[in-house]
C-alpha cells in the first residue's frame, strides 16, 4: 500500500530542527562582561589603557571580581614596590622566586603563574593601572 504523501519534507524539517537544537545548546566560552561603572569609566580612563586592559588583561582578570586571577582593584596599593609591581606584570616567575606576596598569590590561585608580557612599556602598564583605578567599585 503506497501513502499519499512523502516523508522526505519531513526529514527535512527534522535534521534543520536537530541542528537547530544543537547550535542553540552549544555551550560558549564566557567573556568577562564590562559593569555598568566599567563602562562609564572609559570614557573617563584613555583609551589606550582600557585597550590594553582587555586584551592582555581580561582573559583572566577582572577589575572588582576574581576570575583566574586576583581581582585588580586596589592592586596598587597591594604591591608598595611599584617596579616589583611591573616587574611581576612583565614576568612573574621571576618575582614570585624572590618576593613573599608575589609567591604567596602564586600559592593562593593554584600555583598558576601570570602570563609573561615583557613587552609593555612602563606607559603601558601605567594606563593600564589608570584605567584599572577610574573603573574600580
Amino acid at each position: 500500500m503506497a501513502f499519499p504523501f512523502t516523508f522526505a519534507p519531513m526529514k527535512k524539517w527534522m535534521w534543520t530542527g536537530g541542528l537547530l537544537l544543537l547550535l542553540a545548546c552549544s555551550e560558549q566560552p564566557a567573556k568577562p562582561v564590562e559593569t555598568k561603572k566599567e563602562i562609564a569609566g572609559a570614557k573617563t580612563a584613555n583609551d589606550s589603557g582600557k585597550q590594553l586592559f582587555f586584551n592582555r588583561c581580561a582573559s583572566c582578570h577582572m577589575v572588582n571580581n576574581d576570575l583566574t586571577g586576583p581581582a585588580l582593584k586596589g592592586v596598587e596599593s597591594r604591591w608598595p614596590d611599584q617596579q616589583k609591581l611591573y616587574g611581576f606584570i612583565r614576568n612573574s616567575d621571576s618575582v614570585i622566586q624572590r618576593d613573599a606576596y608575589a609567591r604567596q598569590l602564586w600559592l593562593d590561585y593554584n600555583q598558576t603563574a601570570m602570563l609573561p608580557h615583557p613587552d609593555l612599556t612602563d606607559e603601558q602598564i601605567r594606563s593600564i593601572l589608570d584605567y584599572i583605578q577610574s573603573v574600580s567599585e
